[in-house]
């Protein structure tokens, strides 16, 4: 049953890749694919690698097709379970690539074991729909790790897996990165990756292992890619123990820096890098060992696609000139296109604006349309033939691209020059402003140029932190960070009624903006406990080139502005690298031999550069690095290392900028952030019954209170406040519901706020409130309370100690001396004698005899009572 399933499935698959042979060669085409038929061996279907076939003059590449024999032997391998495998071992652990057994119907799939840790990844290709209007494939990543892979049950009552949480959408990102500039230039179909996470047990990383999958998938497939890549998890000190190649999650947790790094044999695609101020020298020889630790790597990749291909016979075509255009029409473009570029990017013009600058370039490409037209070459799509010359506007959109690209190269090379006029290492005037906004707890203003970008901080409670199910139980994101693009950012109009631009946001600069926010500001949170949540509001109001710069230093103020007590504050700066060969770059090859390095690109140079650096830091170290490769190829690390190092520099001179914004924040009077040390056995008093106190207290202040309870002596109550006059308010509430002040010996000055018989209520200055007795008021008799106190009378009281019910007990009368009395000496003895002492000897004097009058009166007031006889 089994085989003749297998025999069935063999059977459907040869027809389906006959028809799409059949389908594919149309005109000439179709001649050239029955030429290669009556020139292929009997038995065998033709290839689309013939060499009278240019690839780039169809919408799309043409898949290889296999030989009868091949794919039966594939049929048959999968059928009874073999599987091609490759061995390579890092940092101690034996890992393994693995294909041809498992995901048989994608184009490519590969398993990677690396100890108890299995990733499995597979890629589908098809065509799209108007595939002709993109530059670039679609390429779809979706990357999962379920619960079921560490023997663990989701939560909720559906018990089911949800959405991709921040760890598994930074990891998506991640891979397509990675993948994205080795594409050939004429390859634009959808893509499809799925990588799972088998199992693990929490020892190895699964963010290298992904990345090594997706390359050893796409290596054993026919998707025309110029691969392999290779991944690995470094971890580095500044003890001076080096830098630990493929370090396991404990290794990554302990290191004073960590990160991934992503290349080729020759060639550095991407780096993500965070941890605590770390030295430029750490980090240029962190990524040099980790290029040093990739050959054995990419080799183990290609051994399991030599192995996998000799099976299967698969061979890949190499795409050839532009994408999706046809080369003799590009040839017209570029003639007519090179001088109205060139005079817009020109020297002369170093002054205008991106508006003045986007509005000149779309006006030019009309121009070049029109006289196309005029020359009688401009064609619509279905009347145009392949190899005429004659260009169509598909043709003229994506080789404008290239035109672009190739002046300011030319600009940069040849004349050292930029699009704006300035040096390869200047940088644009920057300027911050911190307290921007009233009422929010911290906002900063940043500009960089005609970049320009509001953040807002807000600090919660320790509850407010974003929250996750992962493998590893519970994820808690204490820093948040919300971008926004607004319309303004772009100068388009939004045509959905939002304001936010999709553009902006699909930008690859800008899209990595909150994550390298919370990478680079993670570190420069207070040392101490700090056990607040924090959310960064970034609008991007403005963007013309380095807004990932501006916005990290007025995040930082922000924080600041909010009271938060960072360590340091942070800069950022942009590196562009750009090479002399953008035909290589774009074709994946390493033929480039010269390099410039750029600081603080504006928007044209960014999109149009091969590399962006960007580097965070203190002015003590690097906190957060991130190389992005923009084109194809990439760049040697040595160059690498060359703008690691200029951006350090930068971000020097950036710290500089932001010193007098620094300066102004700290003079402020007052903090908004405080704390208070409470014994165990009180914070129930700050707590009370469901809550009352502390609600009352976050209410009366607007403060924001948590509990710390790690300590096994004390607690610690921290708590911030929005304004920074109500920050004692709150401290004096907290301390007054505690009673921590108010120990036996203490004085302080009260307030009577009620009066009664026997005493009077007063009021403490934290709030809290206390009985003093009328007999603890004066030495002498006090016959009403209202003859001593009256309402809203401020006096000092002495604390005395506590009743057995544990209420406070205070006396006013215990700070102050007793009336002096006049003493006699009823023994000539001259010795002083107590008021009670005083009066006995003056009785004793009397022969124990009252006085008659006292006599008298007494028996005054003798009442006369008749005794009557009730029998009577």
């Amino acid at each position: 049953m089994r085989r003749a399933a297998c025999q069935r499935r063999l059977l459907l698959l040869l027809n389906q890749e006959a028809q799409a042979s059949r389908c594919s060669c149309t005109g000439a085409l179709s001649a050239s694919c029955n030429a290669s038929t009556q020139a292929s061996p009997a038995g065998c279907l033709p290839s689309t690698s013939a060499p009278n076939i240019s690839t780039a003059c169809i919408s799309g590449f043409t898949r290889p097709l296999r030989q009868f024999s091949a794919v039966a032997q594939v049929m048959l391998a999968e059928e009874s379970g073999d599987a091609v495998r490759s061995h390579f071992s890092q940092n101690g652990i034996q890992c393994s690539f693995e294909t041809g057994k498992l995901a048989p119907l994608s184009d490519g799939s590969c398993l990677v074991k690396c100890g108890q840790t299995w990733v499995l990844a597979s890629v589908s290709c098809s065509e799209g729909f108007r595939m002709r209007d993109r530059t670039s494939p679609n390429v779809t990543v979706e990357y999962r790790e379920p619960l079921s892979g560490v023997g663990r049950m989701p939560g909720g009552r559906s018990k089911s897996e949800g959405g991709p949480n921040d760890r598994e959408a930074e990891t998506a990102m991640l891979i397509e990165k990675a993948i994205m500039p080795l594409f050939p230039a004429g390859f634009n179909h959808n893509l499809t990756v799925t990588v799972s996470m088998l199992c693990t047990d929490g020892t190895a990383p699964a963010s290298s292992l992904a990345v090594n999958a997706v390359s050893a998938a796409l290596m054993c497939s026919n998707i025309p890619w110029n691969g392999p890549v290779a991944a690995v998890q470094i971890a580095c000190s500044e003890s001076g123990e080096g830098s630990i190649m493929q370090a396991s999650v404990a290794e990554l947790a302990a290191a004073s820096m960590s990160g991934i790094y992503v290349g080729t044999a020759d060639s550095a695609l991407l780096a993500d890098f965070q941890g605590t101020a770390s030295s430029p020298q750490l980090l240029s020889s962190a990524l040099q060992a980790a290029q040093a630790a990739l050959p054995q790597i990419l080799q183990a990749q290609q051994q399991l696609a030599a192995q996998h291909s000799s099976t299967t016979a698969t061979a890949v075509a190499e795409s050839e000139g532009y994408a999706g255009c046809d080369p003799a029409a590009a040839a017209n473009i570029i003639a007519v296109a090179t001088p109205k570029v060139q005079r817009i990017l020109s020297d002369s013009n170093a002054d205008m604006s991106r508006v003045q600058r986007d509005a000149a370039l779309k006006e030019a490409k009309e121009a070049v349309v029109q006289e196309l037209t005029a020359r009688g070459i401009f064609r619509f799509s279905a009347l145009r033939n392949l190899g005429s010359g004659c260009a169509t506007q598909p043709d003229v959109d994506w080789v404008w691209q290239e035109v672009q690209s190739r002046v300011i190269r030319d600009m940069a090379f040849k004349d050292n020059l930029r699009v704006d006029g300035r040096g390869f290492i200047d940088v644009r005037p920057a300027s911050f402003q911190a307290g921007v906004l009233p009422v929010v707890h911290g906002s900063a203003l940043g500009q960089q140029g005609l970049s320009q970008v509001l953040v807002t901080s807000t600090i919660g409670d320790d509850g407010s932190a974003a929250k996750s199910e992962g493998i590893t139980g519970e994820l808690r994101q204490q820093l948040m960070v919300q971008l926004n693009a607004r319309v303004a950012a772009a100068t388009e109009a939004s045509t959905t009624g939002r304001d936010r631009v999709t553009q902006v946001e699909k930008n690859r600069n800008s899209r990595n903006i909150g994550r390298l926010l919370e990478r680079g500001l993670q570190a420069t949170l207070p040392a101490t406990h700090f056990p607040f949540a924090v959310r960064l509001n970034v609008d991007l109001l403005s963007g013309d080139g380095s807004e990932a710069m501006a916005a990290l230093s007025a995040a930082s103020l922000a924080l600041g502005d909010a009271g938060v007590a960072v360590q340091a504050h942070v800069a950022g700066m942009e590196v562009a690298v750009f090479t002399d060969s953008p035909h290589s770059a774009m074709d994946g090859k390493a033929g480039s031999s010269q390099f410039e390095v750029v600081l603080d690109p504006n928007e044209l140079e960014s999109n149009f550069s091969d590399v962006l650096v960007q580097v965070v830091a203190t002015q003590q170290g690097i906190t957060a690095l991130h190389v992005d490769s923009v084109q194809r190829g990439g760049v040697p690390v040595g160059v690498l290392t060359s703008a690691l190092a200029a951006g350090w520099e930068g971000v020097q001179a950036q710290h500089g900028r932001m010193k007098a914004c620094i300066d102004q924040i700290a003079g402020r009077p007052g903090q908004k952030l405080g704390s208070v040390r409470v014994p165990n056995d009180r914070v129930g008093r700050l707590i009370g019954p469901k809550g009352s106190v502390i609600n009352k207290i976050r209410d009366d202040t607007g403060a924001v209170i948590t509990i710390d309870e790690s300590h096994p002596d004390h607690a610690q109550v921290l708590f911030f406040c929005p304004q920074r006059h109500s920050a004692e308010a709150t401290e004096q509430a907290i301390r007054g519901a505690t009673g921590i002040d108010l120990y036996e010996g203490s004085v302080h000055t009260v307030k009577v706020i009620r009066m009664m018989d026997f005493g009077a209520i007063v009021e403490f200055p934290s709030g809290s409130s206390s009985l003093l007795h009328i007999s603890q008021i004066s030495h002498t008799r006090v016959n009403t309370i209202h003859d001593a106190l009256s309402l809203g009378q401020e006096l000092q009281v002495k604390v005395t100690g506590h009743d057995q019910r544990g209420n406070l007990q205070i006396s006013h009368k215990a700070l102050t001396e007793p009336e002096a009395v006049e003493s006699y000496d009823y023994q000539g003895s001259g010795a002083s004698q107590k008021p009670y002492q005083a009066t006995n000897a003056r009785f004793q004097q009397s022969g124990g005899k009252r006085n008659q009058r006292d006599q008298g009166v007494q028996k005054a007031r003798m009442p006369y009572v008749a005794v009557v006889d009730a029998s009577q």
